[in-house]
């Protein structure tokens, strides 16, 4: 193999790694634009917890929480619709009905899909800000050696900002919990146990 021959292959080969990361790329740009309500609340929750510090429990609880939505959603469409397939796509045919019209058309189809698409877009943000979090901490993340305890020092910080505000809130902090606990403050963060807003201690 002659050097020039030698580079040529290299060169395809750069080339064809390029090529293939490229089209990754536009294949999730593609699905992300498609399943725009999902990928919208899905930003908006990354963008909460980062700029909170929430953990990403917190953001599994709230999906959890609208599936209630989800849940009364289903119900009332499947008396509406008399029959379970019919009911099960409705939020496909109210997503496809909200393409190429007016904005009117495409607020009511965001509003139509919301009881799938939130807890969906949420769980996703749950899965990208632990997997954040988690590259960060293995050290994996970042362009420097320095970006894990760079967004540690942000992170606490923003924790910080959120515990204060709700000790200080007037009455955010109860007096006395339903178990009978009492409440210190707000919850920096929690190491071995699961995540709660107010920190409580055991009266005895």
């Amino acid at each position: 193999m002659t050097v020039m021959s030698w580079v040529r292959l290299s060169v395809s080969l750069w080339l064809l790694r390029r090529a293939v990361r490229l089209a990754g790329w536009l294949l999730l740009l593609a699905v992300a634009v498609a399943v725009w309500p999902v990928t919208l609340v899905t930003a908006a929750g990354y963008h909460a917890a980062s700029r909170r510090g929430w953990p990403p429990s917190r953001l599994r609880r709230a999906a959890a929480g609208t599936l209630t939505g989800t849940a009364v959603y289903a119900a009332a469409d499947l008396v509406h619709q008399h029959a379970g397939r019919a009911a099960a796509l409705a939020p496909v045919r109210d997503w496809a009905s909200g393409w190429h019209r007016d904005a009117l058309t495409v607020a009511r189809m965001f509003v139509l899909v919301c009881p799938v698409a939130v807890p969906a877009g949420l769980l996703l943000a749950a899965g990208l800000w632990s997997w954040r979090n988690y590259a960060l901490a293995a050290g994996i993340g970042g362009r420097m050696a320095s970006a894990p305890v760079t967004f540690d020092n942000r992170q606490w910080k923003r924790q910080v900002a959120a515990a204060k505000g709700r000790t200080q809130a007037p009455g955010s902090v109860p007096l006395l919990t339903r178990r009978g606990t009492i409440p210190v403050g707000g919850t920096i963060r929690a190491v071995g146990c699961p995540w709660k807003p107010v920190f409580a201690v055991p009266r005895s």
